[in-house]
């Protein structure tokens, strides 16, 4: 199969270390021809991994598209409110398109965009990824093997992490709903993803709560500066501290995130002068630390879900409880333990470590679009449309979270 070239929109953490090292490992699967980034040092890092010319390195997604090579496809990997343009201009250039999650963050923007795609004959995939995970592969298929009998009900929990919550959603590009937006959409429009997937039928209605409990400056230490490099009295004690999350010998996520130059000193500039410095309590975050959902689906299956920042870990736990048994995952440990209840047995399998982000399900979301574009053997999991149904089940759940937890009907939402 001849590799699909394509155009990168942003080099960043997605656009670079994810569908770029995708590219570069397979290249003969997805080739990056082209680029565009607005910052000189990253996009300097872009051509240089994937060789691509100087006359083909835009420093702004408009020039790439007033200046576009021959590419079969537009890898969208921009802030999140930077999708919609360029997602319209992908498709009036006819290019398959890969465009990080969540399509959009707005809901009349979704509905714009569910319009402009109806019809589109080309493939568009959101990275929702975590299907393409082995881990929630093998769920899918014990499930749909009737190994539980009939579903009744799902109990999904997002496990943040409190570093992953300081350094993405307190001071990072997701901080914000009107800059980025609202948590269930930027974070757990993943979840969302995959409660539709594995309930089999489209959402009904649902309800949520949620806030913002802790990371505020009501919760600042005494003393605390409005930088953490600038002599905190509480650093030895702070989980939130950034000399113990950014300057020690990992310089991978997070660490590459903060700054292009790695070397201490680079990284300590970047804590003196970036976002990513900022005492976690005194931040212009406004996104929740904590929410729920539940939700029930057309065909009788109830869900419930978790999204918290205050955990250990980062990592996704899952219960599935059916009519003749339960499977109980957790996908850090990459564990599925199937129980059934008529024989009393309890199978653990244990799901070899991917290689590759998301346990693996950015390598398998990449191969796969691949695999559609050139229309060769493909999974077909990520249809726009069932994109769109998670967008509006999170829209949903934002929206009974302002509401004080009302039960909002999918019919409020939908396009």
């Amino acid at each position: 199969m001849e590799a699909v070239k394509a155009l990168l929109l942003g080099a960043g953490s997605r656009g670079r270390h994810a569908f770029g090292k995708f590219a570069m490992l397979n290249p003969n699967v997805l080739k990056i021809v082209s680029a565009a980034e607005p910052d000189p040092a990253r996009r300097r890092a872009v051509a240089q991994d994937h060789g691509i010319a100087e006359g083909l390195l835009f420093d702004d997604w408009k020039k790439a598209f007033e200046n576009l090579p021959e590419v079969d496809a537009a890898i969208i990997a921009t802030q999140d409110n930077m999708h919609l343009a360029p997602l319209l201009a992908a498709m009036k250039h006819g290019l398959h398109v890969i465009c990080e999650k969540p399509i959009v963050p707005t809901l009349a923007e979704c509905h714009e965009i569910q319009k402009a795609s109806s019809g589109f004959g080309k493939t568009i995939m959101i990275a929702h990824v975590l299907k393409y995970t082995p881990f929630f592969s093998r769920v899918k298929e014990l499930l749909d093997g009737g190994r539980i009998g009939r579903l009744i009900g799902i109990d999904l929990i997002e496990n943040v992490g409190h570093v992953h919550m300081s350094h993405s959603f307190v001071r990072g590009n997701w901080r914000s709903t009107p800059e980025s937006a609202p948590m269930i959409l930027a974070k757990s429009c993943h979840d969302m993803d995959m409660l539709f997937w594995l309930a089999g039928a489209p959402c009904e209605s649902l309800s949520s709560y949620g806030s913002l409990n802790y990371f505020t400056a009501a919760n600042a230490p005494a003393g605390a500066p409005e930088r953490c490099i600038d002599g905190c009295p509480h650093a030895s004690a702070c989980p939130y501290e950034t000399a113990r999350i950014y300057l020690g010998e990992n310089t991978l996520w997070p660490v590459n995130v903060i700054t292009s130059d790695l070397s201490i000193e680079g990284r300590i500039k970047a804590l003196r002068e970036g976002p990513y410095g900022r005492c976690a309590f005194k931040c212009d975050n406004n996104v929740v630390d904590h929410q729920t959902v539940s939700a029930r689906f057309e065909n009788g299956v109830s869900a419930t879900f978790t999204m918290s920042a205050f955990t250990m870990q980062t990592h996704r736990t899952i219960t599935l409880f059916g009519t003749a048994g339960e499977i109980v995952g957790d996908m850090e440990d990459e564990t599925i333990v199937v129980k059934d209840f008529s024989s009393r047995n309890i199978e653990t399998i244990r799901i070899a470590k991917p290689a590759g982000g998301h346990g693996g399900g950015d390598y398998g979301f990449a191969s796969d679009f691949a695999g559609m574009v050139r229309g060769g053997a493909a999974l077909a999991r990520n249809a726009i449309a069932n994109s769109f149904e998670s967008h509006y089940m999170a829209f949903a759940a934002e929206k009974s979270r302002l509401e004080g937890g009302r039960l909002v009907g999918m019919a409020e939402v939908r396009g």
